[in-house]
């Protein structure tokens, strides 16, 4: 299965929330909150995904414990 990634043209691997490229530019605890898996995975998720459709660039992106 081919999924694409929300903010550029690669592909990202299914349960994956962005390319591997993309995943790389976000901070550090950025990702480190989205790998959380917890009741609010979802929350930070749509924060993710509201702040890419943003254009908020990549290393800016913030998302709550």
């Amino acid at each position: 299965m081919t999924l694409r990634c929300p903010s550029c043209p690669n592909t990202r691997r299914p349960g994956h929330y962005t390319c591997s490229s993309c995943w790389g530019h976000l901070s550090p605890t950025a990702r480190r909150r989205l790998n959380i898996r917890d009741a609010a995975a979802f929350a930070r998720l749509r924060q993710l995904h509201g702040a890419i459709a943003a254009r908020t660039p990549l290393p800016l992106i913030e998302v709550s414990p």
